[in-house]
C-alpha cells in the first residue's frame, strides 16, 4: 500500500527550494513508480491517505496547482524540511493522488474517524468527503472507509449505502475499543452497509501482538453480531456463515482485485472453509 501524504518523506520530498513543481516533487515520481510495481511485479493494490491528520476530509475540489505550488511555498519559507500541512498542498496531493489512483484501477484507503493525538476528530467525519464522492472525476475511484470511522461508523454505513463506490473496514476499531463498543461500531457499520462493501482488517502495526489480537477479537465480535442478526430475524444461520465469508476474505478478494493464485489469497483461503467458493 503506498501512502499518498506530505507527511511522509517518500511521498513528497522537498529540501527547501520554493520554486520546485509539486509535478516534480510528487506526481511524476509517483507514476513512474506505479509504472514500474504496476506493470512489471503487480506489488502495489492501492493507495493510503491519512488527510484527516493535517487539513480535515472536506477536500476542496476547486483547488488548483498555482494555489497548491503558493501554499507550499509559504511553508518553506523557512527554509528546510517540514511536514506539510496546508491545507491547499494537502487537497491538491489528495487529488492528484485519486487521479493516478483511478488510472491504473488502484482502490484508495481514506483515515476517518478517531486516531493519534494529533487528529482533530471534528474534521475526520467522513460525510466531508461529500465533494469528492459526488464529483464526476472521480466516479470511477473506488475509496474504503477505514477504523469503522469510529465514532462516526453510522455515518460511514450511510455513505456506503448511497455510493456504490464506498466501502468499509473495521480494523483498528477491533481491538482498540471496549467488548461493547468493538461490537456497537460493528453493528451500526451493518445498519445501512450492503454486507458484501464491509471488510476485516488487524490494522496490525508496530508490534506482532497487534495482529493476533485484531484477528482474534474479530472473529469474537463478528460471531457475537451475527448471532444477534440471527436471532433478531436480520439474518438467516446460512446466509450469517455467507457473510462470515464475505467481511473475511470475499469483499477484500473483490474490492483490492486478488487473483487466486495470490500467495497473500492462497494462505487465507487456507484458514477457511473448504467448501465455501470464493
Amino acid at each position: 500500500m503506498t501512502r499518498s501524504d506530505p507527511y511522509h518523506d517518500h511521498s513528497l520530498i522537498i529540501f527547501g527550494d520554493v520554486k520546485i513543481s509539486l509535478n516534480q516533487a510528487y506526481t511524476h515520481p509517483l507514476t513512474r513508480l506505479l509504472n514500474i510495481n504496476v506493470t512489471a511485479a503487480g506489488e502495489i493494490y492501492g493507495f493510503k491517505s491519512i488527510a484527516a491528520y493535517y487539513s480535515g476530509l472536506e477536500i476542496n475540489t476547486n483547488v488548483t496547482k498555482k494555489d497548491a505550488e503558493e501554499g507550499l511555498t509559504q511553508v518553506l519559507a523557512g527554509g528546510k524540511p517540514v511536514c506539510i500541512a496546508n491545507k491547499n498542498v494537502v487537497d491538491y496531493i489528495f487529488l492528484q493522488s485519486l487521479e493516478i489512483a483511478q488510472s491504473y484501477d488502484l482502490p484508495v484507503q481514506i483515515h476517518t474517524g478517531f486516531g493519534d493525538k494529533g487528529l482533530d476528530m471534528r474534521l475526520s467525519n467522513p460525510l466531508y468527503l461529500r465533494a469528492v464522492l459526488e464529483d464526476k472525476r472521480y466516479s470511477k475511484c473506488r475509496f474504503v472507509l477505514l477504523h469503522a470511522s469510529y465514532p462516526f461508523s453510522r455515518e460511514a454505513s450511510y455513505l456506503a449505502s448511497i455510493h456504490s463506490q464506498v466501502y468499509l473496514d473495521f480494523g483498528l476499531a477491533i481491538p482498540k475499543l471496549s467488548v461493547h463498543g468493538m461490537i456497537s461500531s460493528v453493528k451500526e457499520l451493518l445498519e445501512l452497509a450492503p454486507l458484501n462493501k464491509v471488510m476485516f482488517s488487524t490494522d496490525g502495526y508496530a508490534f506482532p501482538e497487534t495482529f493476533y489480537l485484531g484477528a482474534k477479537n474479530s472473529r469474537e465480535v463478528i460471531f457475537s453480531v451475527m448471532r444477534d442478526a440471527c436471532i433478531d430475524g436480520d439474518l438467516s444461520i446460512p446466509e450469517a456463515v455467507e457473510a462470515v465469508h464475505d467481511m473475511f476474505a470475499r469483499n477484500a478478494m473483490h474490492f483490492y482485485k486478488l487473483s487466486s493464485s495470490n500467495n497473500e489469497v492462497s494462505l487465507i483461503k487456507s484458514q477457511l472453509d473448504p467448501k465455501i467458493e470464493y
